[in-house]
């Protein structure tokens, strides 16, 4: 069984899709750097989705403790490749 991260290639860049709850405001765009922005509403919450490139897993991890740090629960983190399949 082939596995979903068999293809992944940490030497480039991969495109991230990062969601949490609450609302990001879009004005947040200089410490979440290039990441586009967008809303949905589940059961009354609103959950922020964040998209973009991110060069290296320590970018990502960057975002991912700013996120935190400014008291945002991380709901899912997912990535998109174009050798994943």
């Amino acid at each position: 069984m082939k596995r979903y991260y068999e293809n992944i290639d940490f030497a480039t860049s991969n495109y991230f899709r990062i969601a949490v709850k609450g609302k990001v405001d879009k004005s947040l765009s200089e410490i979440i750097g290039e990441m586009s922005i967008s809303y949905d509403t589940i059961n009354s919450n609103t959950i922020s989705c964040l998209e973009g490139e991110f060069i290296d897993q320590a970018e990502l991890i960057g975002i991912l403790n700013t996120l935190y740090n400014l008291r945002f629960p991380i709901i899912n983190v997912s990535m998109h490749n174009a050798n994943m399949e």
